[in-house]
Parts: structure tokens; C-alpha cells; sequence
């Protein structure tokens, strides 16, 4: 008994340190340049204009467009990128909660209400660390509404299997994702899509499989046959049989392996809390053998992966962006949290040993919080220097009589911003970047870093 209560105090403040660490991330968030598109739009369109602008002429996300424009109307509100940020992942927190209480039920674990949050956002670090980049489908404005947002949606729907008694709530949870999975995320789309005819193939009762089917299908093709969509897939290049499959390759070795250190290697670690859960748990009757399930794993994540990158690959005509991998992360991290549990289930390893992985996992995020929280301060303090002397050139020239029109303005290099997505511009004043700043904030010159 007083070994479980340390662990489970251990678990406890795990979950508290990365909970902590988002906070402090997202409070020095700060909007990145392709947000400023969006704002120097709103100053002289509607939100109707700017919506059919997305959708006729550059894609066809039509729901998390929709979400995109909305919640920008509210950028001067202050710290506004901070709530937005804790909202996005406390959205995806309570989705991942009610998954884990739904699960437990389901496979008759006994989790005690104040343990399933510590496991929830034990879960969500996990997630984290499995996201190639989160500060692209996190903690960007742009990005995350697209990609953090079709997650959590994911999570929401797929809930609704693993209930027996099933709600007008949960079916209406189950709609809404689906129907926002299609209309925002393609790559996460086609997966969704392939389990559902899998259950559809396998389940006697085929209801549920066949409406989530018809849904997610209809929202999709509302986005894939768009004009946007369509205009936008004729500028992509076509490659080659030989081409793609090079691209696809190293795209999922990249993925997989080029940064590991900061990925998959710290989400196993932070996942040993599942292996406790596992061992305290009645033993499930699955036939698990740790070495035999650990090739399948390893085989289905390189299988899973390869799939995903075959798919922008081919979409895009070149190399995955890697926001666009968030899919495999979130599968990725559910199968190392399945993994883990089984493991500890089975009671293979010795429980002194996964012990010191925990107080490891503390010392690792007090640092690692530390660490990053000293680049986000500095990258926050240039950036707001940045603005504050554009915006003080815009003021200079507002109550000036001369002419401030035509010099470029030189602004200084920005830091490495860590986990946040970068707002850097460059050398070239009429680089997309550029222009969206200079829109952004109203400038009437050119702007551009200085050399």
C-alpha cells in the first residue's frame, strides 16, 4: 500500500510539470506571420469574403475555416493566443478523458475520477512528445485549428465504439467529428475512413460504421471537389512512381528517426505511468507475449507511418509537411500506451526498475520546462520588440506630415523560438511572409530583416 501511494504521487506530479509547461509555453505565444494574414484581411473584408476566398481559390477546409476566421475576429482581445491555446488542449484534455473513462469501463479497469485526469494528461504529454513539431499543430494559431482541433475530434468520435450504452450526447459528439475531421484534415480522413469500412467489414451491427462512413465521405468531398482544392492540387507537381516512393522512404525516416531524442524516446518515458496502471489493474485476457508484441509494434507504427507519408507525399508532390504527420502521432501514441499497460498487465518488468523511470520523468521535465521556458521568454521579448517598433513607425507616421512611404524598414533576426512556431519574415521584402506582416500590421512600407 505505501508503494502505491508513492507512485501514485509520483504519477500525480508528472501529470502537474506538464501541465505547467503548456501554461508557461502558450503564455509566450505570440501570432505567427501567417496569422497576420488573416488579421490584415479582416481590415477591409467580411468574414463571408474572406470564407469564399479560402474555399473558392486556395483549399476547401470548410470547417476548420470556418473556426479559423471566427475565432480570429477576436485577435485584439487581450492575451488572446493564451486562451485560445489553453482551450485547443483543454478541449483535447476532456476528449481524451472521456475516452479513458469510457475505456476503463469497458475493459473493467478501476480507475479512481482524480487518477483518470493525472492519466489524462499523462496521455496528452504523450501525444505531445509522438508530435513531430508540435509548434506547427499545437501552438500555431493557423495550424492548430486545423490539426490539434481534427485530433481532438478523433478522439471524440471514436469513443462512441467502445460504449455499450450510448447517449444522444455521444452521438452527437460522434457527428460533429467526423463531419470536422472531413472538412479540415485529409490525411486524417483517408484513416478514419479505412477503419470505418474495417468495421463496417467486421461488425454485425454495421449502423454506426456506415452513417460515420457517409458523414466523414460527404464532408470531404464538400472540401476535396472545391474550387479552392482544385486549383490549388493544379499548381502541385506530379511525381513519378520511382519519385514517390523515394520521397515516401525518406519522409518516414524522417519521421521516424531524425528526431527521436526529442520525440518517441521521451513519450515512452513519460508513458511508464500506463505500466503501473497495467500492473494494478485485473489481468486482461489478451494473449500478450512483450517480445512478439513488441515486433508487431514496431512493424505496424513502420507500416503506419510509411501509409501517411505515401499519402501527402502523393497529394502534395514532394516531402510531408510535418504538421500533416500529427495522424500517425496520435495512433503512435495510442499504441505505445496500449504497449506499456499490457506490459505492466503482464508484470514483465521489475517495478523498482520502472519507479526510477518516474522520478526520472520528474527530474527530466523540471528541466526541460526550465530550459525551453528561457528560449520562449526570449523569443517572446524580441518579437514584441519587433512590433512595438513597427507599431511605433505606424504612430511617427499617422501624426507626420512627411513622407515615411518609401524606405524599407530593416528589423533584427529573431531568436530560435523552441515550441513556438516561429513569426520570422525574410531578406526579401515581397516574400509572402513579409507581405503578410506588413498587412498585418497596417505599414505603409516595405519591411524586411536586416542583413
Amino acid at each position: 500500500m505505501h508503494f502505491k501511494s508513492k507512485t501514485t504521487y509520483l504519477i500525480a506530479v508528472q501529470a502537474i510539470l506538464f501541465f505547467v509547461f503548456l501554461v508557461i509555453t502558450f503564455s509566450f505565444n505570440r501570432f505567427a506571420v501567417d496569422d497576420y494574414f488573416f488579421i490584415g484581411e479582416l481590415r477591409t473584408k467580411s468574414f463571408i469574403d474572406i470564407y469564399q476566398h479560402l474555399y473558392f481559390e486556395w483549399h476547401g477546409r470548410w470547417t476548420s475555416n470556418f473556426l479559423l476566421i471566427s475565432f480570429i475576429q477576436f485577435h485584439k482581445v487581450p492575451f488572446f493566443l493564451f486562451f485560445y491555446n489553453c482551450i485547443s488542449v483543454g478541449i483535447l484534455y476532456i476528449s481524451i478523458n472521456r475516452l479513458l473513462r469510457i475505456l476503463s469501463s469497458f475493459y473493467k479497469i478501476q480507475l479512481e475520477k482524480s487518477l483518470t485526469k493525472a492519466y489524462s494528461v499523462i496521455a496528452l504529454s504523450v501525444l505531445f512528445f509522438c508530435t513531430i513539431s508540435p509548434s506547427d499543430s499545437w501552438v500555431w494559431y493557423t495550424s492548430s485549428i486545423v490539426y490539434l482541433w481534427s485530433t481532438t475530434a478523433f478522439i471524440f468520435s471514436i469513443a462512441l465504439f467502445f460504449k455499450d450504452q450510448k447517449s444522444l450526447a455521444d452521438y452527437i459528439l460522434f457527428i460533429i467529428g467526423l463531419i470536422y475531421i472531413g472538412g479540415a484534415n485529409e490525411p486524417s480522413t483517408v484513416f478514419v475512413i479505412g477503419l470505418l469500412v474495417f468495421l463496417i467489414l467486421k461488425k454485425k451491427e454495421k449502423t454506426i460504421p456506415v452513417i460515420g462512413f457517409l458523414l466523414i465521405g460527404t464532408s470531404f468531398l464538400i472540401n476535396y471537389l472545391s474550387p479552392g482544392t482544385i486549383n490549388r492540387d493544379g499548381i502541385t507537381p506530379n511525381l513519378g512512381v520511382l519519385d514517390l516512393i523515394l520521397y515516401t522512404g525518406y519522409g518516414s525516416i524522417k519521421f521516424l528517426f531524425f528526431s527521436i531524442y526529442k520525440t518517441f524516446i521521451p513519450a515512452l518515458l513519460l508513458a511508464t505511468p500506463f505500466y503501473f496502471l497495467g500492473k494494478n489493474s485485473k489481468a486482461i485476457s489478451f494473449n500478450f507475449n512483450p517480445k512478439k508484441e513488441l515486433l508487431k509494434t514496431i512493424l505496424m507504427i513502420g507500416i503506419l507511418v510509411f501509409l501517411n507519408q505515401l499519402i501527402i507525399t502523393y497529394a502534395l508532390g514532394g516531402l510531408a509537411p510535418d504538421r500533416s504527420t500529427i495522424t500517425s502521432s496520435v495512433i503512435i501514441s495510442m499504441i505505445i500506451i496500449r504497449y506499456l499497460f499490457l506490459l505492466g498487465n503482464k508484470g514483465s518488468l521489475k517495478t523498482d526498475f520502472m519507479s526510477k523511470i518516474l522520478f526520472f520523468n520528474l527530474i527530466f521535465l523540471v528541466g526541460f520546462t526550465l530550459y525551453y521556458s528561457v528560449i520562449h521568454y526570449n523569443y517572446a521579448k524580441a518579437i514584441d520588440k519587433r512590433i512595438e517598433i513597427l507599431n511605433r513607425h505606424i504612430h511617427i507616421q499617422s501624426i507626420s506630415k512627411k513622407d515615411y512611404s518609401h524606405p524599407t524598414l530593416l528589423v533584427n533576426p529573431l531568436p530560435i523560438s523552441g515550441y513556438i512556431y516561429s513569426s520570422e519574415i525574410t531578406n526579401d521584402p515581397k516574400h509572402y511572409k513579409n507581405q503578410h506582416l506588413k498587412s498585418g500590421l497596417n505599414l505603409k512600407n516595405e519591411v524586411k530583416l536586416e542583413e
